[in-house]
Parts: structure tokens; C-alpha cells; sequence
């Protein structure tokens, strides 16, 4: 029996605005030329929010009285299991079959041949309109299961998922019925489920899909697919830190087809690991010179839409004059072939009040005055703009460090001239150099000084992607002061 492991998918396919970091557009191999540069994508890495479905909350409410099983299938396609699939309705669907069980082939008395479906659970699954927004889901136990997964979506694809074991759902026998809810709550309109089992580590059967509508909430801020640019995206909070499906400026692609799935795994000793899967198609299907997105883990407030903490607890929002000296301790491992960085970041405030772009005028606005990326792993042909220096010593590590004087005069990056997949960064120590370098040479390079009367918001690492189709694994993201 595998053990009881908590997986959390987040899957974002929408249009958002809002958020992605400062990166710029292709260069050449000569590092004093300017790349050419993209205002919108580069001067809001922090976010905008949009789609996905919710993050956890109010994990102890009852499930309505309407919630109940859902019999297995044989495993449906690729089309069949989208959200969008119109084998959705379950009373256009038929209970299907489950693979045989050793066990009730060899006890069979009545005759049957070994191919004989189990009779399903006469018991409707939770559909149509629920009481709650957080259901709990039941399916007929399959034999010999060794893993479920419960996937919830939104017409969009946009989603979660939870992974368990069968002791975790009730049905470790393999026989009746198995039940759990996701550990999140759900506010959407058009939703769909179901449950995908395992069988001796390979994919067994799935049940038929089945559409639900949850009820809105206003006080519970409801979080649904496609409706405002300035929803909040999907997220999932854990200790100190938030994972964020930041998918920022999806609207720069041609195609719509691209991926981006952000996965949150509870291990067996207590520890967290988050990590993400994306297609965003190849070099020239779309929007190939503009950063896509900016799936990260944060730490602290982030534009007011997301906070991992109190002050207390994070020591952010901070003024640059009296910045703790946070420690910065990262180490991470990735597949594929794509053009992204992986960068560490911060957006800095007027007051200590964090606000971002989808805060309303009335309520101040947003108030982000200057923005610091440091690329700890650089892309192949990419650059952040306009190279002011090379092999600037911060930190005892050497860095090349960027500008964007003609379109984004409160930016500034570092990238690495050694990049490493590890390594811990004395986070102060590159806001005070850079505070007091742009002070000194604003008015000669026509950009903004990092005033020290700013205030520090979160702390970011995560990868801006371009185009490409990989994955990304945070093995250790921890920030200390």
C-alpha cells in the first residue's frame, strides 16, 4: 500500500494579466547591444489574476446531502477526460466496466465467465447544483488499486488534482465505496470530475465524467475562470510560502493549446516540494520575443493579491533602510527544452501598504515603484536589456547587471556569470548595492533610483518561460532573516 501522499495539481490554460517579470526580448551574442524591448510584459512580472479555481479553504465543511458515488470505467481518451468533453452530462453516461479482480474470479460461484463486470454502486455521484463548495467525492473502490486521483476542472482546463491512497479514501479493501474531498473549496459555474485510479503503478481505470456547479460565495472572495483580468490565480499556500499558476501574460500567444500545471507534493516526512509542468509550444507558435508566464513559489506579500504571512512571520513588507538581511537558499532540477530564466525577485512599494495593478484608483492604486530580478539560470538568447556593466561582484558571486532605460526606468537585473541549479544569496546585500548604484547614476543613465524609503514586498523564485515544454522542480526554496 503506497503511502498516504497528498498531490495538489493546479493546471492554468487562461488569458491573464498582470505579472510576469521583466525579461526582454531575443539579443545578439554582443552584450552592449539593446534588445529590443516589450514595456507590457517587462513591468509586470508581480501579476495580474486570472483563472484558475481556488486555493485551500474552509477544508471542514460538510458535503451536500446530494454528494455521493460515481462507478469506475475503463480508461476514457485524451478527448474524453478534458473538461470540455461533452460526455459530461451523467445522464448520458453508462456505468462502464472495471478490470477483473483475481480475487472475485476466483470465488465466483454462480457460473459467470472470468470477464464478468462487477454490478456498479447504485448510489448517483455528487452533480448538477451542489449546496456546497466543497464536495465530497465518491466512486466505487476498483480492486487491487494501489492510487486514486480526484480531478476537479473548469471549462477552461484549468483545475486541481489530489492524489491518495485507498486507506486515505475509506476503501483499502478494494471493494464499496471510496470517498474524499480535494481540500479545496470550489466557486464555479462549470465544473467537472472524476477519478482517475492505479493499478500495480500503471493507469487503471477512470470513472465517466460528471459536471457540478458550486455555489458563489461573496464572502469567500469566489475565484472562477475567465471573468476579470483581475482575479486571483490559482495558489496553494504552505508554511511560509505560496505557489502561484502565474500565467501573467498568456495573451501574447497565437495559439491557445499551450500548458501550465504547478503540482504540490506533501512527502512522507512532512516536507513540501512544489514543481510544474508547461507546453508553451514551439519558438514561432506564438508570441515567441514575450516572457508567457512566471509560475512561482513566494514568500510575503505579493501585490496585495497574494500573502504567504504576516510581517511577523515573513519580516515583509521591510524598508530598504532597515531590511532584515534575509538568507536566500534555493536548489532545483528541470526537463525539457524550452527558453526560459530561473530568477529570483522582489517589487518594491511606495508605503507599506502593498498594492499591485488590479488595485481600484479609489483605493490607492498600484503603487510598485521600482522592480529587482536576479537570474541565478540564464537563457540561450535572451537578455533583461541593456547590459550596464559586466562582472559586478555581489555577494561574492560575479553578475552582469541590465537596465532598461528606454522603456522601464525602475527596472534592473542581475544574471549570473556562473549560474548554478544551487545556492544560498545574501538577499540585502544586492537591494542596498543596487539602491545606492542607481542613486549615483540615475540622472547619467536616465532611470529611477531604488529609494531606500521603499518597502520590500515578497520574494519570488520562479521561471519565466518564452516558449518550450518541460518541467521544474523546487527541491528547496527557504528564506530566513
Amino acid at each position: 500500500m503506497t503511502k498516504n501522499l497528498l498531490t495538489i495539481a493546479i493546471c492554468s490554460a487562461l488569458l491573464s494579466a498582470c505579472g510576469g517579470s521583466g525579461s526582454d526580448n531575443p539579443s545578439t551574442a554582443q552584450p552592449e547591444s539593446v534588445s529590443p524591448e516589450n514595456t507590457v510584459t517587462n513591468s509586470t512580472d508581480g501579476e495580474n489574476t486570472v483563472a484558475e479555481t481556488p486555493a485551500d479553504q474552509n477544508t471542514g465543511q460538510e458535503a451536500a446531502e446530494n454528494t455521493t458515488d460515481i462507478p469506475l470505467q475503463d480508461p476514457p481518451s485524451e478527448e474524453s477526460t478534458d473538461a470540455s468533453d461533452p460526455q459530461t452530462d451523467e445522464n448520458n453516461s453508462s456505468p462502464a466496466e472495471l478490470p477483473e479482480s483475481t480475487e472475485s474470479t476466483d470465488n465466483d460461484v454462480s457460473g459467470d465467465t472470468t470477464n464478468e463486470t462487477p454490478e456498479p454502486v447504485n448510489i448517483d455521484p455528487p452533480s448538477g447544483l451542489l449546496n456546497t463548495a466543497q464536495p465530497v467525492f465518491r466512486w466505487r473502490a476498483v480492486a487491487n488499486a494501489d492510487a486514486y486521483k480526484i480531478v476537479v476542472r473548469d471549462a477552461d482546463g484549468s483545475g486541481y488534482a489530489r492524489s491518495l491512497d485507498p486507506v486515505a479514501a475509506g476503501c483499502q479493501t478494494g471493494e464499496g465505496v471510496c470517498e474524499a474531498t480535494t481540500g479545496l473549496a470550489y466557486y464555479d459555474n462549470d465544473l467537472t470530475w472524476y477519478v482517475e485510479s492505479t493499478l500495480d503503478g500503471a493507469p487503471g481505470p477512470d470513472s465517466e465524467t460528471i459536471s457540478i456547479t458550486t455555489p458563489l460565495s461573496e464572502n469567500l472572495m469566489p475565484i472562477k475562470s475567465n471573468v476579470s483580468d483581475c482575479e486571483a490565480w490559482a495558489s496553494i499556500a504552505y508554511g511560509k510560502y505560496v505557489v502561484l499558476n502565474n500565467s501573467w501574460n498568456s495573451r501574447a500567444m497565437h495559439r491557445q493549446d499551450w500548458s501550465q500545471l504547478i503540482n504540490v507534493t506533501e512527502n512522507a516526512n512532512g516536507s513540501i516540494t512544489p514543481a510544474w509542468s508547461y507546453d508553451w509550444l514551439g519558438q514561432f507558435d506564438g508570441g515567441e520575443i514575450d516572457v508567457k508566464a512566471y509560475p512561482e513559489v513566494l514568500y510575503g506579500p505579493k501585490l496585495g493579491t497574494h500573502v504567504s504571512g504576516t510581517r511577523e512571520e515573513t519580516g515583509l513588507p521591510a524598508k530598504v533602510t532597515v531590511l532584515p538581511e534575509f538568507v536566500v537558499t534555493y536548489d532545483y532540477s528541470e526537463t525539457g527544452n524550452a527558453e526560459r530564466n530561473v530568477a529570483i525577485e522582489s517589487f518594491f512599494h511606495d508605503s507599506d501598504d502593498i498594492r499591485g495593478p488590479c488595485h481600484d484608483e479609489s483605493e490607492g492604486g498600484d503603487n510598485r515603484v521600482y522592480e529587482m530580478m536576479i537570474w541565478v539560470n540564464n537563457p540561450d538568447i535572451r537578455t533583461p536589456g541593456k547590459l550596464a556593466l559586466t562582472g559586478v561582484m555581489v555577494d561574492n558571486q560575479l553578475w552582469n547587471v541590465y537596465i532598461k532605460p528606454d522603456s522601464n526606468k525602475h527596472y534592473i537585473a542581475f544574471t549570473a556569470q556562473n549560474p548554478t541549479t544551487r545556492g544560498t544569496l545574501n538577499y540585502k546585500r544586492f537591494v542596498e548595492w543596487t539602491s545606492r548604484w542607481t542613486t549615483e547614476n540615475a540622472e547619467l543613465l536616465e532611470i529611477d533610483a531604488l529609494n531606500p524609503e521603499f518597502y520590500m514586498g515578497a520574494i519570488e523564485i520562479g521561471t519565466e518561460m518564452w516558449w518550450g515544454d518541460g518541467t521544474f522542480t523546487l527541491n528547496e526554496f527557504n528564506v530566513t532573516f
